[in-house]
């Protein structure tokens, strides 16, 4: 650490002192890092109650990655973008799986934070999580990414208990005509994206576009090449219109196909003849699996403005997806229809909407994987919601209140009430405080699921060991509460502090079904957890053309079984240690020249001391320090060139370890060059 502390600050002091003569302000590389403080501070977000606020006016624990983030960051897919904001545990598994949380509790399936690409929800009804290989877009289209930590129940319903990502790509006017961006590397081995804009008539605006990428395989220690190669290739479109002085709408569509490897631990069925050569635990390990992933969907949207102070959406999206492995193979059709309007009444902003949700699964079912019965053709949700934003003061305490009510296939009402209170003591000085009551309803996986987890060879016949889903499982719930402060001390330099105390009932833990050494276990609701920490932000421009963003996070879990419980599987201690501590992250952006641009990025994320359930291993995973490196210049105006490294300290490192069926592998250095040509 010490050694990469004197790295950055003699990169940085070198940079700045010798290269400053040649900075002119006026003809910067991005014109992102010429924008006030405060016009950055004033960024319109929309996820934190459906409809535009200033960034200074939510009363939430919010950060906004930008689009100029992205590019300066060197990023090449989402999960790594959202390395960028506190409070988010990025860990990626193994070259095509990340496992993402906000504000702890991650493991390889975290089913606790929402996530969304322009309002489509994304995560998979199989566990309610995110297979983020199969989120993607082209990157230089997104807009913003808003990520808020902390319950966002009440306005986006179940599963946005920790947080709430939302992908916000940028409208058909702005990304007019064409944008061809390519590059090679050692990990990043190629990749291309191509996006041409136009508009058909004055009022109505389209662009598509096309991306593809092949990534490398990771390293393991044992088999030196992971086995976890991918390809992956997308297109979209969306189209942007104003019907009139009131009306507009977009339609939007993606569809991707992705291929990808991977090398697994697989339980075979003794009971098969032809598996005998697996005796006698019957495991196929270290086994190369070939993974299909694709997908489509169409996203509709309505906007009508019935005056300056009253309007409404309606949004309609089809989202179908499958994926093929050797565990099993899922298919998921998912229609969702979601209205809203929003009017002002005096004091009150008020804002309520109702959603219906249907979808529609389908599995092949393995030895190592079922989902009884393998097919359900009216999964379905409604919900409504009403939220009221009061001017107590006006422009000095606001107080917002609203709740969602929510009927689901599984638990049937689920109520998730919020309070949160802004008090802007000065245009320098903000304080907010919020309550919030949140719940993770159950998935196919947590009813009907079953899961080989072990083969007792010994005595004979074999017996497999199994763990199986809970027809009676409930909902897991959260009780949040925050509080943060917002300090703009002068024209370059703002603080943002988020402060927590969050209180878990009924978190999902696996039941012994005898008292036996080898038994069954099966999935039920024994645990209950509470956690705290704070989430620090700074940004600061030392100089007009040289920007420095930093955030810290902590937080501390502590769980405990219920006193009937008969859990040996230690599903508490992992809870408690499968999320970091500590975790830093600096940024440093600069205009050397008018064409030539350096950034560096440095992160730290504290050890792990587990990080699943089902591996006997107890080492845990070391804390890691990545730096992170990219050289622009412009030798033309519309061409970019650029070179990154990421890792570059670090031969490779674990950042996170799966289930038994996934083997462990590590993040290597890369490098890669990269063309961006605006035409």
């Amino acid at each position: 650490m010490l050694i990469i502390k004197k790295n950055y600050y003699f990169l940085t002091t070198i940079s700045a002192f010798l290269l400053s003569p040649n900075v002119h302000a006026d003809n910067s590389v991005e014109d992102y890092l010429n924008l006030p403080l405060e016009q950055l501070l004033s960024m319109e977000v929309t996820s934190v109650s459906k409809k535009k606020q200033s960034l200074n006016e939510v009363a939430a624990a919010i950060y906004v990655i930008t689009n100029e983030d992205i590019r300066r960051s060197g990023v090449t897919s989402i999960p790594e973008a959202l390395r960028m904001a506190p409070g988010i545990q990025v860990a990626r598994m193994d070259a095509n799986k990340w496992a993402i949380s906000s504000r702890g509790y991650n493991s390889e399936f975290s089913n606790k934070l929402l996530v969304m690409i322009d309002g489509r929800t994304v995560y998979s009804p199989s566990f309610s999580g995110v297979y983020w290989d199969a989120q993607d877009t082209m990157m230089d289209d997104i807009e913003r990414i808003e990520v808020i930590r902390g319950p966002g129940a009440t306005i986006w319903g179940s599963n946005a208990v920790n947080g709430v990502i939302n992908v916000i790509t940028k409208s058909a006017s702005q990304t007019q005509d064409g944008l061809f961006v390519a590059g090679v590397g050692d990990e990043e081995k190629s990749f291309a994206s191509l996006r041409y804009g136009t508009e058909f008539d004055n009022n109505t605006s389209g662009r598509f576009y096309i991306k593809y990428n092949d990534r490398d395989s990771s390293y393991t220690s044992d088999l030196k090449n992971g086995g976890d190669d991918w390809d992956r290739i997308q297109g979209g479109f969306r189209i942007d219109a104003r019907a009139n002085e009131r009306d507009s709408w977009t339609l939007q569509g993606d569809a991707y196909n992705s291929n990808e490897n991977q090398t697994v631990n697989l339980w075979k069925d003794p009971s098969d003849p032809a598996n005998i050569i697996y005796a006698p635990f019957f495991l196929d390990a270290n086994a190369g699996n070939h993974v299909d992933s694709s997908g489509w969907n169409i996203l509709g949207k309505w906007n009508r403005s019935f005056s300056d102070t009253s309007s409404m959406s309606l949004q309609i999206y089809y989202d179908y997806t499958e994926r093929k492995e050797a565990f099993v193979d899922q298919f998921h059709d998912t229609l969702d229809i979601d209205f809203q309007h929003q009017f002002k009444i005096q004091q009150h902003d008020i804002i309520w909407g109702m959603e219906y949700r249907h979808v529609k699964d389908a599995f092949n079912n393995t030895y190592a994987v079922m989902i009884i019965p393998d097919s359900m053709n009216n999964i379905e949700s409604y919900s409504a919601f009403v939220q009221d934003e009061i001017e107590l003061i006006p422009e000095v305490l606001r107080l917002t209140i609203g709740s969602k009510f929510e009927d689901n296939e599984y638990t049937d009402m689920e109520i998730q009430p919020s309070a949160r209170l802004l008090w802007t003591i000065n245009e320098r000085n903000t304080l907010w405080a919020s309550v919030s009551h949140a719940v993770r309803s159950p998935s196919r996986l947590d009813i009907s699921g079953v899961f080989t987890s072990f083969i007792v060879p010994f005595p004979l016949p074999p017996r497999h060991l199994r763990a199986y889903g809970n027809d009676n499982f409930k909902s897991e719930k959260l009780l949040a509460y925050e509080l943060g402060y917002r300090f703009h001390p002068r024209e370059n330099l703002s603080f943002d502090l988020a402060t927590f105390y969050n209180e878990y009932d009924d978190l999902q833990n696996y039941e012994q079904q005898s008292p036996t050494l080898f038994s069954d276990v099966t999935f039920d609701n024994n645990i209950s957890a509470h956690s705290y920490g704070l989430e620090l932000t700074t940004e600061w421009r030392p100089l007009e053309w040289w920007r420095i963003q930093s955030n810290y996070s902590y937080i501390n879990i502590k769980a405990r079984l219920d006193s009937t419980s008969h859990d040996v599987s230690g599903t508490d201690v992992f809870i408690e240690d499968s999320s970091p501590e500590n975790q830093f992250s600096i940024r440093s952006m600069m205009d050397l020249s008018h064409n030539i641009a350096l950034d560096i990025w440095v992160y730290y994320v504290d050890d792990l001391k587990k990080t699943n359930v089902s591996k006997s291993n107890t080492n845990g995973i070391p804390d890691y320090t990545s730096f992170n490196l990219r050289l622009a210049w412009k030798p033309i105006k519309d061409v970019e060139l650029s070179i990154v490294g990421q890792n570059l300290f670090d031969n490779h490192h674990p950042e996170f370890s799966g289930e038994n069926v996934l083997i462990d592998t590590e993040v290597e250095r890369s490098v890669y060059g990269q063309i961006r040509w605006s035409y």
